[in-house]
């Protein structure tokens, strides 16, 4: 199963879970808590994602608009926000910073 944007989820160097999309973090949140969450710019407008979950399992993907990715964790009300670090700037395109999607 190749897709050109995909995410794979790896523990001890071996693929457990492949998804052409997010909803496989999400789904394999529900499995195992995500202990770590970075979010990263990779240049002037794009974004990585790393998500390192409680099992060991750990998984990345690319965002095309760095803002989109942190409005998109945001939104992971189950998500342990302490766990969550941003190393660019704080601010998403529908949120403020430091709040969580839809909140006012």
């Amino acid at each position: 199963m190749s897709y050109l944007y995909s995410v794979a989820i790896e523990k001890n160097g071996q693929i457990i879970r492949h998804s052409k999309n997010l909803r496989g973090i999400v789904d394999y949140a529900r499995i195992s808590k995500p202990l770590r969450v970075e979010l990263t710019p990779i240049n002037k407008s794009n974004g990585r994602l790393r998500v390192i979950f409680a099992d060991g399992a750990s998984t990345s993907a690319h965002f095309a608009s760095y803002h989109i990715m942190i409005d998109w964790v945001r939104n992971r009300r189950s998500w342990d926000k302490k766990n969550v670090f941003i190393y660019g700037d704080d601010i998403g395109y529908l949120t403020k910073p430091g709040l969580i999607g839809g909140a006012k």
